[in-house]
């Protein structure tokens, strides 16, 4: 995954990322050997109360609404995707609050997010084959850091994601073979610099496409890098 973002004093910020993800034994199971699924997103978020250090030593979080434009490119998946009635593009909307605790050295996040995304939209939004419900899901997403020094940081985060595809997966005969599980992980993060920082991270997917995946869970190292001007 590749992005940029330009904010403004902390209070807006607009941000655009690519999202890259090669499918292996799912791709060729489906036939469709070297399978990469592609998604552009572009964001919007804005403050709207409160700000995280200065309200540091009060109940006041810092609050922000955000909303996401997600399409997923051309694939082979297409047909298939038509077929359960998932789309190609969908619209995130979510509220976030964020509460620094400076004497605990704390970070907390709470966020809602409105979304009909399958996989974060990896696998297109929504589904209406078999009655399948196709509109917008309340998913709440967590996550904590313990600041171990002001260079260290050490957490872990929790994404609930919603379960469109499974009806319709049931209707094509496939069981509970297009289920979909929440996401976590816990991280580790150094700043050196506030131009610079690194993020390594032990994810879980939980189980994506059971039916192409014997059931076997999506797990993996992650290493992100973010430069800031």
């Amino acid at each position: 995954m590749v992005g940029a973002a330009l904010g403004y004093k902390d209070f807006i910020e607009v941000s655009l990322a690519r999202q890259e993800l090669s499918t292996g034994i799912t791709g060729t199971t489906l036939g469709l050997p070297g399978l990469k699924l592609k998604q552009t997103i572009l964001g919007g978020k804005v403050r709207i109360a409160g700000e995280a250090i200065l309200d540091s030593d009060n109940l006041m979080p810092q609050i922000a609404v955000g909303v996401e434009f997600k399409s997923l490119n051309d694939t082979g998946l297409d047909p298939t995707l038509a077929a359960l009635g998932a789309k190609k593009s969908g619209t995130d909307l979510y509220v976030s609050f964020t509460k620094l605790l400076l004497a605990n050295n704390l970070l907390l996040n709470a966020t809602v997010r409105a979304t009909k995304a399958n996989q974060n939209g990896l696998l297109g939004f929504g589904a209406t084959l078999g009655g399948a419900n196709d509109s917008y899901k309340l998913q709440p997403e967590f996550s904590i850091a313990y600041l171990l020094s002001k260079n260290f940081a050490v957490g872990a985060e929790y994404r609930f994601l919603p379960n469109n595809l499974e009806t319709a997966g049931r209707v094509a005969g496939l069981g509970n073979g297009l289920r979909a599980q929440d996401w976590k992980d816990i991280f580790i993060a150094w700043a050196p610099s506030k131009h610079f920082s690194l993020t390594l991270a032990y994810v879980d997917l939980g189980v994506i496409v059971p039916a192409t995946t014997n059931n076997r869970r999506q797990t993996g190292a992650y290493l992100s890098g973010q430069v800031a001007f």
